[in-house]
């Protein structure tokens, strides 16, 4: 048995000033497949993509090798994509490492150590000081706490109903940027110029 990455890329980019932030240029590639590739990247098996607000267009953005699953209820917030990535993964799976596919970049190896830690533990999250941060991953005992989450709050409440059951592991804030405006899309941009002219030196 093996964790799964639900990758969550169904979003309105309702803060992005009527930019698409999902297909925005990132260094060359869609924002989106930042987070998918490192997904990929993992050990974690299968990446299910949730998609929603222009699905097709993200879809043909995506990788090959991830099963892609639609959210008819987007409009409703993070929880319902949640529940729509649970609903896909297969019986067998020994947990989830949930993502966001506006997060560029998150690493392999941090989603790698989620899932560890949360076979461990039960849950495990990224964290920058005391805040709780995505991604987070979840033992499948913890499956039905996911699916009965409603609205924006994404799976927070799991967690802080059961931090006696969670692993908080200290991340890099820059891993965690979460593209959510036209002013993260360019911090974001020039923290890809700097790495890409890093590796080249």
């Amino acid at each position: 048995m093996t964790f799964a990455v639900v990758v969550l890329a169904a979003g309105g980019s309702t803060r992005m000033g009527g930019r698409f932030k999902l297909l925005e240029d990132l260094g060359g590639r869609p924002l989106v497949l930042w987070s998918v590739e490192a997904a990929m990247g993992s050990r974690c098996r299968p990446v299910v993509v949730v998609l929603g607000n222009r699905a097709d267009e993200v879809r043909r953005a995506l990788p090959a090798g991830v099963e892609v699953v639609v959210c008819d209820g987007w409009r409703e917030g993070m929880s319902s994509s949640i529940r729509e990535g649970v609903r896909a993964l297969p019986r067998e799976s020994e947990g989830v490492v949930i993502c966001l596919g506006d997060m560029p970049f998150v690493t392999p190896r941090t989603i790698d150590l989620l899932a560890s830690a949360a076979r461990e533990r039960g849950i495990a999250y990224c964290k920058v000081g005391g805040e709780i941060r995505s991604p987070s991953a979840f033992r499948s005992e913890f499956y039905a706490d996911l699916m009965v989450l409603r609205g924006d709050a994404g799976a927070k409440e799991v967690i802080r109903r059961n931090m006696d059951r969670a692993d908080g592991l200290e991340v890099d804030p820059v891993e965690l940027l979460d593209v959510d405006t036209e002013e993260d899309l360019e911090l974001a941009r020039m923290i890809a110029f700097e790495r890409a002219v890093n590796r080249r030196k």
